[in-house]
């Protein structure tokens, strides 16, 4: 088959890189443009394109995406895949004309495929031919002038001549040497970094040269390193310590379970006043060499630079071309740091955070940045360690530290602050988003990267966009933590089918953390699954996430109607905790669901114990939406006035909250118009997750407003979003409560038989609810009315 031997290939108006997965439009001006393919997608396309117009079956490519059998469902990601494939064609499924689908076979590349480069020869003998067939006609052209030249001089020509032959023969042989041990990377060879052999008796060379080398070898796109995570737990599979020294021969046993394609190995030894630092590529299987530089330098504040001046030439010998090595290289020393007890003290430091003991790691982390102030990364680590621990502020203050220096970062690090800034600092999650597809544009295959443009997704209300990166994030780099958070967002797009399917991957792989759990339980809720919900509670009830459980139980009960018994399992959660900001979103969340039903005396009691706590900023604004549903709207509006003018370039804040909040009060002080008017410009984000109140809460406002207004219609297209939208809903009152305005929405409509359709559904749903509550007696009051009106 020909194109199995070309570089790049062309079918119909695009031309495919089949080395680096680079797609371009033969249709531009600009031969430059050209899209890079997401893993995913190149491996399908370039399946397509090696059968050369035959069938490639769903089963093949479940086998070549998928051969550990790790995801998902694979119907739904093979169908997303071939839908990414189609688009970066311009194609269409409707009326195709570059991929065919044949119903229960699989799929069909329809234009003819035409090989536009050839790869590189392959063997020694070619290799040996063309430097032959070069050197021949030199050969023959030095023998003609031979035959003619004066005889008194033959001998002393002929040592020229001869001499000539030799040095060509010597040339041809180099060439040869090197194409023979040339070495190139393919886009998805991982490789594996050993720890350094230190040879000097100094401890701090251990750590902080292992830590220099990684920021090195990560800061361009050619190299894949493999990561410390997948690392250590490739050690627990080889069963040996997480503690394990990282030698060259463990290297190569992680390198063969891994499927990666060479280590990189380093030491540092004396040389009398003087270090001397070797680093070498090594086969993954023989250990051979296969590309090594060494270097010999003075002092000891010039190591860190010179490992990454020897990195940077062995990254040459390694393929990495010289556009890439002149743009991705920024000075080890400024990128990371020149001193080695910095560096020492970061390691550390990383190996606490990825233990989970982010406490610890903050500790170290502040003292290397104490031993170097310019140590720009270990800021955005201090950031990352105070949002685990639960202090936005603080991390704001680290990741605001971290962006000031950024120009000392590499590109890659640079870009990952840009997006922790604005999405943790100033909230613009537009230009966060913008950052992350500029990250990935340079580095595809990023699992974090990935993950971030998850996260912009989420804050910018497209769950579903949302959840494919998740999912794309757990297939680059298939951990605890990243599972769960795709639980997570496939559920926010109400993907409930897949969400199940996901569970069950997480229990087949003995994926476990408290995420994972919580979303068990909230899909078996969500889907009706009553007795796996009683199962999951009982089993946690003595857990070690038992406080969790408490308060999703109640957030159960609430959906219900049953507020008293959600009050009781808030107080024990209470009781079991010592986290007090986790306390004071309880809090504001028990004041705003009051506020929702009427119940105005206890949700001001819960207000005023919030405004007596030094409350964070994502917990004043729903403290603000409390006060203005429950009829305090001065307070409402002093607290959003003090929010928007603290966040001015805040996407959710100036185009979520603040708006959802002055619409809430208008709508108290009787001027629904204003409401609607303040509402309308928020619709793109009305499906955003946010960190103070989502549930669709501007639509349910909107919602309020078109009904207070006399527009039934308008009113009920509003509730029926957060109806066809349980994913985000299933966890606040509003939820329920939109099929109660529903019903309300619809008899204003004059639509009698929807109406009361619509409040049996709610009443079914609170057929056990308290008796007391407010709009749970007027929902029955109209419903009975409703009947005697038909």
């Amino acid at each position: 088959m020909h194109t199995l031997s070309a570089k790049r290939v062309r079918f119909g108006a695009f031309e495919l890189d089949l080395s680096t997965g680079e797609l371009r439009s033969t249709e531009t001006a600009d031969p430059s443009q050209k899209v890079l393919l997401r893993e995913q997608v190149f491996q399908v396309l370039r399946m397509l394109v090696e059968r050369e117009g035959q069938i490639v079956t769903r089963e093949e490519i479940k086998v070549r995406l998928w051969p550990d059998n790790t995801v998902v469902d694979f119907d739904q990601s093979i169908n997303a895949t071939v839908k990414a494939v189609r688009r970066a064609l311009d194609d269409s499924a409707e009326s195709p004309r570059y991929i065919e689908t044949l119903a229960r076979r699989g799929y069909r590349l329809m234009p003819a495929i035409e090989a536009v480069e050839l790869a590189s020869r392959t063997t020694a003998q070619e290799a040996v031919a063309v430097e032959q067939a070069q050197s021949r006609p030199g050969v023959e052209k030095i023998a003609i002038q031979h035959r003619v030249i004066d005889a008194t001089t033959s001998a002393k020509r002929w040592g020229l001549i001869t001499g000539a032959f030799l040095a060509a023969c010597a040339l041809g042989f180099w060439r040869y040497e090197v194409y023979r041990h040339r070495v190139t990377l393919a886009p998805t060879d991982t490789i594996v970094l050993a720890d350094v052999d230190n040879r000097t008796g100094d401890p701090v060379f251990d750590d902080a040269l292992n830590n220099a080398l990684r920021y090195e070898m990560e800061q361009t796109p050619y190299l894949n390193v493999l990561g410390l995570d997948k690392t250590n737990a490739t050690l627990g599979q080889l069963q040996l310590s997480p503690t394990t020294r990282i030698t060259p021969d463990v290297a190569r046993r992680i390198c063969g379970k891994t499927n990666s394609k060479m280590v990189i190995s380093h030491s540092i030894a004396d040389a009398g006043n003087r270090y001397r630092l070797e680093m070498r590529a090594l086969g993954c299987g023989s250990g051979a060499t296969l590309a090594e530089e060494k270097t010999e330098i003075g002092t000891r504040n010039q190591i860190v630079h010179e490992l990454g001046a020897v990195a940077t030439r062995l990254r040459k010998k390694l393929g990495e071309p010289a556009e890439s090595l002149a743009r991705f290289n920024q000075p080890l020393e400024k990128a990371s740091s020149a001193s080695l007890e910095a560096l020492q003290t970061a390691a550390e430091g990383n190996k606490l955070f990825l233990a989970g003991n982010a406490e610890g790691a903050l500790k170290l982390y502040r003292q290397a940045a104490e031993l170097d102030p310019n140590f720009a990364l270990i800021h955005g680590r201090m950031g990352a360690s105070y949002l685990f621990l639960g202090k936005p502020e603080l991390s704001a203050e680290s990741y605001a530290h971290a962006y000031q220096l950024r120009d000392r970062m590499t590109e890659k690090d640079r870009l990952s602050i840009e997006i922790a800034y604005y999405g943790r600092v100033t909230g613009d999650w537009e230009k966060g988003y913008s950052s992350v597809v500029r990250l990935l544009e340079i580095f595809p295959r990023d699992a974090r990267a990935h993950a971030d443009l998850r996260a912009a997704f989420l804050y910018l209300g497209q769950p579903d966009r949302a959840a494919d990166e998740a999912a794309e994030t757990v297939r680059l780099q298939p951990s605890a933590y990243y599972f769960g958070s795709a639980l997570q967002s496939i559920r926010f797009a109400s993907r409930f089918n897949e969400a199940k399917s996901w569970l069950a991957n997480a229990d087949a792989l003995k994926l476990d953390n408290s995420l994972i759990r919580r979303e068990k339980l909230i899909v078996a809720f969500a889907t009706g699954d009553r007795a796996n919900v009683e199962k999951i509670l009982k089993e946690e009830e003595r857990g070690s996430f038992q406080a969790d459980f408490l308060r999703e139980h109640s957030l159960i009960e609430i959906q219900q109607g049953r507020f008293h018994s959600a009050e009781r399992l808030r107080q024990q959660a209470s009781a079991l905790t010592s986290n007090v900001g986790n306390d004071d979103w309880w809090v504001v969340l028990s004041a705003l669901e009051d506020a929702e039903v009427g119940k105005d005396a206890l949700a001001r009691h819960y207000e005023s114990e919030a405004e007596r706590r030094p409350l964070r900023s994502s917990d004043k604004i729903s403290l603000a939406l409390a006060l203005a549903r429950s009829g305090r709207a001065g307070e409402a509006a002093r607290i959003a006035n003090d929010v928007s003018a603290e966040n001015p370039e805040s996407t959710l804040v100036q185009h979520y909250f603040i708006p959802t909040i002055r619409a809430a009060i208008k709508l108290e002080q009787r001027d629904p118009q204003a409401a609607i008017d303040l509402l309308r410009a928020t619709a793109r984000y009305d499906l955003a997750f946010t960190s103070s109140f989502d549930y669709v809460y501007p639509a349910y406002i909107r919602g309020l407003a078109y009904l207070a207004a006399g527009d039934g219609q308008s009113a009920a297209a509003q509730f029926q979003k957060l109806i066809d939208n349980p994913g985000i809903t299933v966890r606040h009152v509003i939820g329920p409560l939109a099929r109660l305005q529903l019903g309300r929405a619809q008899k204003t409509a004059g639509d009698t038989v929807s109406a009361v359709k619509s409040y049996e559904e709610f009443l079914s749903m609170w057929k056990d609810a308290d008796p007391d509550l407010p709009v749970y007696r007027q929902a029955r009051a109209e419903y009975a009315q409703l009947q005697k009106s038909r």
